[in-house]
């Protein structure tokens, strides 16, 4: 958890950039002031959009953990630079599908699931969505530049996870659309 700013093994890690995952330390850096942008800018509070949030960060572990991060990485760097953030985009999305799995499971071992949360879960990944932003910010949506996907696409991916509890439904780099 951090406030302001703090060090990480991949860089310096600054609230402005929300959660994030460095693969070097393997630490998830969740700013909890972000928490407060999604209940007031994003209108998506509630304490199990706060477990999708870590939930999808610890999803960039397990993508670190099965080496699928280390073989796309090298991958985007022979892209251009637009498919190379659609590569990116299709990471994000397993992040949120593996979310999902880890909703579904953690459900099925300990009952965790009250009414309402899946529902704050999918506000966040609709908030998040880069179409979402982008038309917030700029009033238009530059698809080219997305790095998280669209918000319809946050939220199938995370409901793939969560309704199917398996992890290999969650490959979006091989399906054809994500």
């Amino acid at each position: 958890m951090l406030t302001g700013a703090t060090p990480s093994a991949c860089g310096m890690g600054q609230a402005a950039m929300g959660p994030f995952y460095c693969p070097a330390d393997q630490y998830a850096y969740i700013d909890l002031s972000f928490y407060d942008t999604m209940r007031t800018r994003f209108s998506a509070p509630g304490d199990f959009a706060h477990a999708y949030v870590v939930a999808h960060e610890i999803g960039h572990h397990v993508q670190n953990l099965l080496e699928i991060s280390g073989k796309v990485h090298p991958m985007k760097r022979q892209l251009s630079k637009a498919e190379g953030s659609a590569l990116s985009v299709r990471l994000e999305l397993q992040a949120d599908c593996l979310a999902g799995v880890w909703a579904d499971r953690a459900d099925r071992a300990s009952n965790i699931l009250e009414s309402g949360d899946v529902d704050e879960a999918l506000r966040v990944a609709s908030a998040i969505g880069d179409d979402t932003l982008q038309r917030q910010s700029q009033g238009t949506v530059v698809p080219e530049s997305f790095t998280h996907g669209t918000a319809a696409q946050c939220q199938h991916w995370f409901l793939t996870g969560l309704e199917t509890g398996d992890i290999d439904r969650c490959d979006t780099l091989s399906v054809d659309q994500v």
